[in-house]
């Protein structure tokens, strides 16, 4: 009788241990991430352990792989007008407009920016209060801060924490993407794409937000571009590992390029539910460091190196 208490007993313990289930990790990967936020947490309650160790699943099974290869980084160009042979920029910022090959070696990259509800539950183990709680309680604003939008962010260090401490727990290189890894993947393995859209237009209301929006959307709420990423235009626009220089594409190293050593701020990319399309083109560089509040026009996604 007590051989079987012990089976079942063991039995049950499995399948605890299992009810987490993943598209991309094993079991035993997923008992060893479990392990390892029980050895770091380990006054937190059993139902937050669990909460962690989804985030961190979810977190892997999001990274979409992309097969690396080199490609013309920077505003390539288009027709001034439909037929012509005049070339034009993309966009009026100079700072991209030199041409430079990069070669990338192959990564991941989260289908979605970081949500509200994961972002919380990594500041709350820091010990944190929610940000903007006084906008939070207000009545009518709740809105704002559903669980499956994108984390607001407050400067570009919370992002970069984070992404490490998810590569921690899940013992892999995770970290916010370079700015050659993200335009990479918006422009579909480097291909001249204008828009980071699912064909490389904007539909209003079918890909992208009607016109100009007047918040964020749940992420993954338009369709993903080819390589099955999602909101990488119009949502909130994206904080980068990178430090920012105006100049750094004529000294750009043609491997695996990780931005210049010193600066201030960090760029950023893509364009956010309040800019217009024309400022949201896969190869606009923009530059942020420390914003002074929480907004939802700033957030962010992981990326990981293979």
């Amino acid at each position: 009788m007590r051989r079987l208490s012990a089976l079942a007993l063991a039995f049950l313990a499995g399948c605890s241990s299992s009810s987490i289930t993943s598209k991309t990790l094993s079991d035993s990967e997923i008992e060893a991430i479990k392990s390892r936020v029980e050895a770091r947490y380990p006054d937190l309650p059993s139902g937050k352990q669990q909460a962690v160790t989804e985030l961190v699943v979810r977190a892997v099974d999001n990274m979409v792989p992309i097969e690396g290869g080199s490609f013309m980084m920077g505003d390539f160009k288009v027709p001034c007008e439909p037929g012509s042979d005049q070339l034009c920029r993309n966009d009026f910022y100079k700072d991209n407009d030199y041409i430079h090959k990069v070669t990338l070696d192959n990564y991941s990259l989260s289908k979605y920016e970081t949500t509200i509800a994961d972002f919380d539950l990594f500041r709350e183990l820091q010990g944190k209060e929610p940000y903007e709680k006084e906008i939070r309680e207000r009545e009518g604003r709740e809105y704002l801060f559903e669980q499956d939008k994108p984390a607001w962010t407050k400067n570009w260090q919370e992002p970069k924490d984070y992404c490490l401490w998810v590569g921690e727990l899940a013992s892999r290189p995770i970290d916010l993407p370079t700015e050659a890894q993200w335009e990479f993947a918006a422009r579909n393995r480097g291909k001249e794409v204008r828009y980071a859209t699912d064909n490389g237009k904007i539909e209003f209301g079918r890909n992208h937000q009607k016109k100009r929006g007047r918040e964020s959307q749940a992420v993954g709420s338009f369709p993903p571009n080819p390589l099955g990423i999602y909101d990488l235009m119009g949502n909130t626009s994206e904080w980068i590992r990178d430090k920012y220089s105006e100049t750094y594409y004529h000294q750009s190293p043609e491997s695996n390029p990780m931005g210049p050593p010193d600066g201030q701020d960090h760029v950023v990319r893509g364009g956010s539910y309040l800019t217009t399309p024309d400022l949201d083109i896969t190869v606009t560089r923009g530059s942020n460091n420390e914003l002074g509040f929480y907004s939802n026009l700033y957030g962010f996604r992981c990326a990981s190196s293979l």
